[in-house]
């Protein structure tokens, strides 16, 4: 299935501008974006910096994350009404909760809508709910589940444990077996290990658990779709089980950070991961790292010494 591009200029002011002479700063504008066509009634598109999508259920919408701002959840809701012709939101599935992918939310409020979340968090969503002057429902996501409307069957599912982040979710769309996979498959990108959840054993399960659905078509949070989902899965794969496996051996040495950083550099981890990001993903997991591959949550880290007093 081939995915159809449409750019769309935000504002008529290169064409409309004045001759040079005449010419004034000019006003800033919304950048422009890109919407794709996944099927006949499925888009996603790049808000800010991050892609979010959409599914015309029949009689409602359901949007897969937000956008960064509230600018982007504007303009998100701007392009759904265009294209589902002014259909209501009546679903929120967000893939995780980083504000980059999810601070649109509040542009989306008041509103009577259903919000689908890990249920791992929650905790952390409710505050965010609570000032809502429409507060939406709230459905905690513990593994999968089915959800029908009269014209799709969708599975919406929670990462089996911590992964990319400690709240990760995804959206399997069945007809056009469609997987929208948030931050957990990042195509022709490097995965980023560095959020305080990241866990690579939980994440090495959730790309299990996404490969099991057998996607034709894989919608990521960061990058562009593709219809190739296996070969950016297994290199997801590839790079988090190797980053994993060299880890451990230094923690087993007990290996100073930085001979970590230093051998790092010649260790071969994916030729799309620039060098100080794979030491920055490197070391996040190093510091909570244990010698049998676990990791301790970052919130549990015991907090860091005081500098001793001067004498």
């Amino acid at each position: 299935m081939k995915l159809r591009f449409v750019l769309l200029a935000l504002g008529l002011a290169a064409a409309l501008a004045p001759p040079l002479a005449a010419q004034v700063p000019p006003t800033p504008t919304a950048k422009p974006f890109e919407v794709a066509q996944i099927d006949s009634s499925s888009w996603y598109g790049r808000f800010g910096f991050t892609n979010c999508a959409w599914i015309d259920l029949g009689d409602g919408v359901l949007v897969i994350d937000t956008g960064g701002s509230a600018e982007d959840g504007r303009n998100l809701l701007s392009e759904i009404a265009r294209t589902t012709k002014n259909k209501p939101v009546k679903w929120i599935a967000m893939t995780h909760l980083h504000t980059d992918s999810n601070d649109g939310f509040t542009s989306f409020l008041p509103a009577d809508v259903t919000v689908f979340v890990n249920a791992r968090a929650t905790g952390q969503f409710a505050p965010l709910v609570t000032k809502a002057g429409k507060a939406p429902r709230v459905v905690g996501v513990n593994d999968r589940i089915s959800f029908l409307s009269s014209t799709h069957a969708l599975e919406i599912g929670a990462a089996p444990a911590s992964a990319h982040t400690d709240f990760d979710l995804y959206v399997f769309l069945v007809r056009s077996r469609t997987a929208f996979v948030g931050d957990l498959v990042t195509t022709a990108r490097c995965p980023l290990m560095s959020d305080p959840g990241t866990d690579p054993k939980g994440w090495l399960k959730a790309l299990d658990r996404l490969e099991s659905l057998g996607a034709e078509i894989l919608v990521p949070t960061r990058g562009n779709a593709t219809n190739t989902p296996a070969l950016e899965i297994d290199r997801t794969r590839k790079y988090v089980a190797t980053m994993l496996d060299f880890l451990v051996e230094k923690k087993k040495q007990n290996a100073p950070e930085a001979r970590v950083s230093g051998e790092l550099a010649a260790h071969k981890l994916g030729d799309y991961c620039p060098r100080e990001l794979n030491a920055i993903n490197a070391l996040t997991i190093y510091r909570r790292l244990a010698p049998d591959g676990s990791v301790t949550p970052a919130a549990a880290l015991p907090a860091p010494a005081a500098p001793a007093a001067k004498k």
